[in-house]
């Protein structure tokens, strides 16, 4: 919807009119003759339904609305586009939807009215009752169980009556199809850039699932990276993330130092694309790459992903750790309050938060008894999506330190087990914080000391 609004009124209304640019606009409706007081109760009314909304949206909305206004500004003219912020759409090949992400009242994204369950007949049976399509049936033997993806009516979209309707077995597996956030990088001002480390030169394999990355980044070049996707043709996919992780795990460059340059890296690629503000990763492809990976005896395998944990993610984690596999995942970016993030938070997964050179935490850094290791986060340089290289920072740049290392000491220890890694690897740390393991940076610094 486009308000008009003549040149000499433009100055007198731009602080109303960038805030409804920052919230999101739900019925501005029409052109005003006499435009100051319609939109003060239209700002007043939208502020009550989005208050829950604006802090995740706040951010993004600054970014790509505000430059645009201003520009409109300056020739008379405000565009105010009414997003709907609830539900983002997927899109194909041909352009069609495959699916749409929404936002529960909570916070949670899922895909639209889609759930999964342990495929069994009895269950099919009862779903196609309901009216529901059944869209996908993916047998991952690695982890231990077949997965039905399906998407019911409107009206049967409702998690207890589900669980009603299905049998037994069923029901007790029923989870949303929930997407995974990455770890999101910012830039830190002010902090101090010291040289990274380098774990080993022993040819360790690494496996890691996150976006795509840019295989075709000069830092790859000659480079044994093994990748898989696990989305629909058509579908846009990011690669900023998964570049960054990967640079930072194996690439070389005459910049920076990486952790395991020798190594041969297994890349699962799950992240679809909105925008270049938002992307996100469905439980299902997140299942069908830890299968992958263990298929392909990928022994240490990095996440830098989190969202809600969830009884299949939590059974395929269990699985995976059975068969003496190792898995790193980043703590969170949420903040020292924020409830705790998976798969990081499962006690077969060790979770990591980040520090910066002079070993204080990285302030956006989640907290809680499940961290077990800290590791340099914070300007950690590594490959960008531009084909150049420059600093990140979070758990996402973390992450990885401890894979690295997790590799190399089994390189150094093949006869041990996924357990005794890990104890090797909490005795290479420097305390931090409160003597012992703590809620802000586990059992201290990972390091080769």
């Amino acid at each position: 919807m486009t308000i008009k609004l003549a040149r000499n009124f433009a100055q007198r209304c731009l602080t109303l009119t960038l805030l409804t640019l920052i919230l999101p606009t739900t019925g501005l409706t029409q052109v005003l003759d006499n435009p100051v007081q319609p939109v003060l109760q239209d700002v007043q009314r939208t502020t009550d339904r989005v208050r829950d909304q604006v802090q995740q949206r706040v951010q993004e909305n600054l970014h790509q609305r505000v430059p645009e206004a201003v520009q409109n500004l300056h020739q008379g003219v405000v565009t105010v586009t009414n997003d709907n912020l609830k539900r983002l759409p997927v899109l194909g090949a041909n352009n069609q939807e495959l699916f749409a992400e929404v936002t529960l009242d909570d916070g949670t994204r899922v895909l639209e009215r889609e759930w999964l369950v342990v495929a069994s007949t009895e269950a099919e049976d009862v779903l196609r009752g309901m009216g529901a399509q059944l869209l996908a049936k993916q047998q991952l033997g690695a982890v231990g169980m077949t997965v039905l993806r399906f998407k019911v009516p409107a009206e049967f979209n409702d998690e207890a009556l589900l669980r009603r309707e299905l049998p037994k077995a069923a029901a007790a597996s029923l989870v949303r199809h929930f997407v995974y956030d990455t770890q999101s990088m910012a830039a830190v001002k002010g902090s101090t850039q010291a040289a990274q480390q380098r774990w080993c030169e022993a040819p360790v394999t690494i496996g890691m699932i996150d976006t795509a990355v840019d295989v075709a980044h000069p830092v790859f070049a000659n480079k044994p990276i093994v990748q898989k996707g696990f989305l629909a043709d058509g579908v846009a996919q990011p690669t900023a993330h998964g570049t960054a992780v990967a640079g930072l795990l194996l690439g070389s460059h005459d910049d920076y130092v990486s952790l395991t340059p020798q190594a041969k890296l297994y890349s699962a690629a799950i992240f679809h694309r909105h925008n270049a503000m938002q992307q996100g990763a469905a439980l299902l492809p997140l299942l069908e790459a830890l299968n992958w990976l263990a298929e392909q005896q990928v022994r240490v395998i990095n996440m830098s992903l989190t969202g809600p944990g969830n009884a299949l993610l939590e059974q395929a984690v269990m699985r995976l750790s059975e068969q003496n596999i190792l898995l790193v995942a980043a703590a969170g970016n949420d903040g020292p309050a924020a409830p705790a993030n998976y798969p990081a938070a499962y006690n077969e997964v060790i979770a990591v938060t980040a520090v910066d050179t002079n070993r204080g935490i990285y302030r956006w850094a989640n907290q809680g008894n499940f961290v077990e290791f800290s590791a340099r986060g914070v300007q950690v340089k590594t490959a960008r999506r531009d084909g150049q290289v420059g600093y990140e920072t979070g758990t996402s740049m973390a992450a990885p330190v401890v894979t690295a290392a997790a590799a190399c000491v089994w390189h150094e220890n093949p006869q041990h087990s996924a357990t005794e890694v890990r104890k090797l690897l909490q005795q290479r740390v420097i305390d931090l914080g409160e003597k012992g393991r703590d809620s802000i940076f586990g059992f201290g610094l990972l390091t080769e000391q």
